[in-house]
């Protein structure tokens, strides 16, 4: 694969990927999406801040020099009675999307997730949450061309922004990926098509 188009295959996996390791920095605004539910006693000790997630739809936009590619639209929603949370995202053209669950590992009681892709691949892993609001995750991928690892850190701004900063594993060594900036808004999640914009 050539430079030009391995830049753009990583750029949409991270900033995609992106998605799935948001859901900590976000779950400090109040939810008032369609769906939205106040968690229970029990979500809320499992799941933390992240219960906070549920109802919202988000919208990422580049925030680095040079950054540049459809924003990724994302929703936050309970699944299997409330024991799973899962987000749905997409990029604005249709080009990739996944499905990212979330939930507390039986055996060591971390918070864990796979994220399954529009593109054939997968991710595994873990996160942490700071009582500061930020975070920071690294997963396996399984089943990509190049990428086999992902690391991201976040944190909320002061204007209720969530920032991100991606790196990916790919060919021996750390590059950096995505720095991108989520905010709320009312929007669905588009369609997927597969079929990358020129």
């Amino acid at each position: 694969m050539h430079r030009r188009s391995f830049n753009a295959a990583a750029s949409r996996f991270v900033l995609a990927g992106a998605a799935g390791l948001t859901l900590t920095a976000c779950a400090c605004f109040p939810g008032r999406g369609p769906g939205y539910a106040p968690a229970t006693a029990q979500q809320a000790d499992t799941f933390g801040a992240l219960s906070g997630l549920v109802g919202k739809t988000w919208r990422s936009a580049p925030a680095g020099d040079g950054e540049g590619g459809p924003a990724d639209i994302s929703k936050w929603n309970w699944d299997l009675g409330g024991r799973v949370l899962v987000n749905r995202h997409a990029l604005a053209d249709g080009s990739y999307g996944g499905v990212t669950y979330v939930y507390e590992n039986g055996q060591t009681g971390s918070l864990d997730y796979v994220y399954v892709t529009s593109a054939g691949f997968h991710t595994t892993g873990s996160f942490v949450l700071g009582e500061d609001g930020s975070w920071t995750a690294e997963e396996a991928v399984t089943g990509h061309d190049t990428i086999t690892r992902v690391r991201s850190t976040g944190r909320l701004t002061a204007g209720g922004q969530m920032s991100m900063t991606s790196e990916y594993f790919a060919k021996g060594e750390w590059s950096p990926g995505r720095n991108v900036v989520y905010v709320p808004v009312t929007a669905k999640i588009p369609e997927i098509t597969g079929k990358l914009a020129e």
